[in-house]
C-alpha cells in the first residue's frame, strides 16, 4: 500500500480541502506496511517496513494540520478509511481489543471501540530513551474514558504514538485538528498500528493493501494576541480602517454607539500604539464609511457612511474624501454613487489588477448591488454593469492578492443574512461554490492578510439585525482561493459584529479594533491575529 504525502512548511496559502498549507509542497511515497513502532530507525521485528518521515526545524509554537486525508486501505482483508473501521475481527488483523503495548522507546496506542486509523509520531534526532505514556482514544463509546476522535487540539509528546485518521473533527468533515508540536520535534513519522495476535507485539503487515493519500503543513501557530496599550480610541462599532503603507500606520475614522457619533481619526503603529490626529480638516462624523489605499495616489480614500448614530432617523452620505497623511480633502466626482453604508468596513478595497478601487453595495433606505470603481488619478467614480452580481446587501469586501479577484462574503438585507462567497475580477461576479461554508453571518471583519496569503474573516453577527438580540459570533476563518478553513485558537478576541479588520504592516499581522458585543455594549478592544 503506497500512502502519499504532501508536506508543507513555512508561507502558509489555503489548500483546496480547506487546511493550512506552505508554498512548496514535498510529496513522499509511503508504503501503508509500514510500522509506525520503526519510526527513527529502531527495529521492532514485525517485518513491517519503516513509516513515512518528514524531517523539520525544531521551533517552539509550531502546529500540524492536515488539509486532506483520503482513499483507503485494507488490513485482513477489510477496508479502512483515513479514520479507521469500527471493525473488530481477527485473523491477521487480530484487533479484539486494539490495545497495543509500548514497543521499545516507543508508547503503545489504545483504541477502545474502533481500529487501523492513520497514526503519527514525533521524534527528536535521537530516540527516546524511555516510553511515553500510552494515549486512549474512542470513536463513540466514552466508558473506558480516553480522548474522543472529534478533538480540535492535541499535543502529542515524543515517542508517542498518536491517532490522525483524516485530521478533521469528523470523518471527511468538519473542522480542521490542529496537533501541537513538541518544541524540540525535528521529525514526523507516518504509518499504521498492526499485530497478529491480542497484545502481541508488531506485526502482519505483509498482507495489508490499498493506498492513502494524505496532505498537511507544519507551520507556527496562528493565534489572537490581545497588546497591552493605553490611550485607545473610544469604544464604537463600524469605524472605516485601513492600513496606509505611506504613513506605514493604520488608519481609523469615525464610528459610533447608541449616543455618539463620531469624526476623530487615529493611526496605529507597533511601535507607538494608538494616537490620535488633528487634521486641520475631516470629513463629518461618520458611521460605516468605507476606506481603501489608493497606491496609485498614495491617499486614503474614503466614501459613504452614516451622519447620524444608532437610534436616530437614518441620513447618509455620498461624499469622497481623501488623506494624504497629513490632513482629510474632499473630492468633488462629476458623477458620484448614491449615498449608502456598510455596519461593517471595508465596502471598498483597492484592487491591484485594476489599479482601481472597486465598491461593492451597501444599504440604508435601500440596499444596493451596483459594483463601482473609483481612478484615483482621474479622480472619477465609474458604474459598472457585470452580467452578473450578487443580491443587493451590505457586505464586507476584501481583494485576494494571491488570486487577483475582489471577493465578498455574507451580509445583509432586508432581514435576510447569507452565506454565500462571491468573487469580481473587473468583468463580472462570479459565485464560489466551496466545500465548507462559514455559517451566515453580517456585520462580520474581512480582510487580505499577505504573509497568510489568505483573506481572514472574524466574527460578525449571527443574523441580520444587530439590536435584535441575534447571537454575535468569533470565529476565525481563512479564504485560500477555493475554500474556507475554519482556524482554532487558544483565545479570541469576544462575540463581536461592526468590527474594524484590516492588514496592519507594522505588525505584519492582521489588526481588528471595537465592535457591538451586545444590545447595549460596545468595545474598544485591539486584537492583533498573525503567527508567533
Amino acid at each position: 500500500m503506497l500512502l502519499k504525502l504532501t508536506v508543507l512548511q513555512a508561507g502558509l496559502a489555503v489548500g483546496l480541502a480547506g487546511s493550512l498549507l506552505a508554498q512548496g509542497s514535498q510529496t513522499l511515497s509511503v508504503s501503508a506496511r509500514m510500522d509506525i513502532w520503526q519510526s527513527g530507525g529502531y527495529q521492532d521485528g514485525s517485518g513491517g517496513q519503516p513509516p513515512a518521515s518528514y524531517t523539520f526545524s525544531a521551533a517552539a509554537g509550531q502546529a500540524l494540520t492536515f488539509s486532506s486525508v483520503t482513499g483507503s486501505w485494507s488490513c485482513g482483508g477489510v477496508s479502512n478509511g483515513p479514520d479507521g473501521t469500527n471493525f473488530t475481527g481477527s485473523g491477521t488483523c487480530y484487533v479484539n481489543e486494539n490495545m497495543f503495548a509500548p514497543t521499545g522507546p516507543f508508547s503503545g496506542l489504545d483504541l477502545t471501540d474502533f481500529s487501523r486509523p492513520l497514526v503519527g509520531m514525533f521524534l527528536e534526532d535521537s530516540l527516546p530513551t524511555a516510553p511515553p505514556p500510552t494515549l486512549r482514544f474512542y470513536w463513540s463509546d466514552s466508558s473506558q474514558g480516553g480522548i474522543q476522535t472529534n478533538f480540535t487540539i492535541l499535543s502529542p509528546q515524543i515517542g508517542q504514538v498518536f491517532f490522525i485518521g483524516d485530521g478533521l473533527t469528523g470523518t471527511g468533515a468538519g473542522a480542521v485538528q490542529v496537533f501541537n508540536v513538541p518544541p524540540t520535534a525535528t521529525h514526523l513519522y507516518l504509518g499504521y498500528v498492526d499485530l497478529c495476535s491480542n497484545d502481541g507485539p508488531p506485526g502482519c503487515y505483509g498482507d495489508n493493501s490499498g493506498s492513502l493519500t494524505a496532505t498537511f503543513a507544519i507551520s507556527p501557530k496562528l493565534e489572537w494576541i490581545k497588546p497591552s496599550l493605553v490611550g485607545l480610541p473610544p469604544a464604537r462599532t463600524s469605524a472605516a480602517m485601513v492600513y496606509d503603507p505611506a504613513m506605514g500606520t493604520t488608519l481609523l475614522y469615525g464610528g459610533n454607539t447608541y449616543n455618539t457619533l463620531y469624526g476623530d481619526t487615529w493611526a496605529f503603529s507597533k511601535a507607538t500604539g494608538w494616537t490620535q490626529l488633528t487634521p486641520s480638516v475631516s470629513p463629518p462624523p461618520l458611521q460605516g464609511a468605507s476606506l481603501a489605499y489608493d497606491p496609485t495616489t498614495r491617499t486614503v480614500v474614503l466614501f459613504g457612511g452614516g451622519l447620524t448614530h444608532i437610534g436616530q432617523s437614518s441620513s447618509l452620505s455620498n461624499q469622497t474624501w481623501t488623506w494624504d497623511g497629513v490632513t482629510w480633502t474632499q473630492q468633488f466626482p462629476p458623477v458620484s454613487p448614491p449615498a449608502r453604508n456598510w455596519n461593517a468596513t471595508n465596502g471598498m478595497v483597492f484592487d491591484s489588477h485594476l489599479g482601481k478601487v472597486v465598491m461593492f453595495g451597501g444599504g440604508g433606505t435601500t440596499n444596493f448591488n451596483d459594483t463601482w470603481e473609483w481612478d484615483g488619478t482621474s479622480k472619477t467614480w465609474t458604474q459598472q454593469f457585470p452580467a452578473h452580481s450578487p443580491s443587493p446587501r451590505t457586505a464586507t469586501l476584501a481583494y485576494d492578492e494571491s488570486t487577483g479577484l475582489v471577493m465578498l462574503f455574507g451580509g445583509n438585507t432586508s432581514g435576510v443574512a447569507y452565506s454565500d462567497t462571491w468573487t469580481y475580477g473587473g468583468v463580472d461576479w462570479f459565485q464560489q461554490q466551496p466545500a465548507i461554508v462559514p455559517p451566515t453571518r453580517t456585520d462580520n471583519g474581512l480582510a487580505y492578510d499577505p504573509i497568510l496569503k489568505s483573506v481572514v474573516l472574524f466574527g460578525g453577527l449571527a443574523g441580520s439585525c444587530e439590536d435584535c438580540g441575534q447571537g454575535r459570533l468569533n470565529d476565525t476563518w481563512l479564504w485560500g482561493g477555493r475554500n474556507w478553513t475554519q482556524v482554532q485558537t487558544r483565545t479570541s478576541p469576544q462575540p463581536s459584529s461592526g468590527i474594524s479588520l484590516t492588514y496592519d504592516g507594522s505588525t505584519k499581522g492582521m489588526l481588528l479594533f471595537g465592535g457591538w458585543v451586545s444590545d447595549f455594549q460596545f468595545t474598544s478592544s485591539t486584537w492583533i491575529f498573525k503567527n508567533y
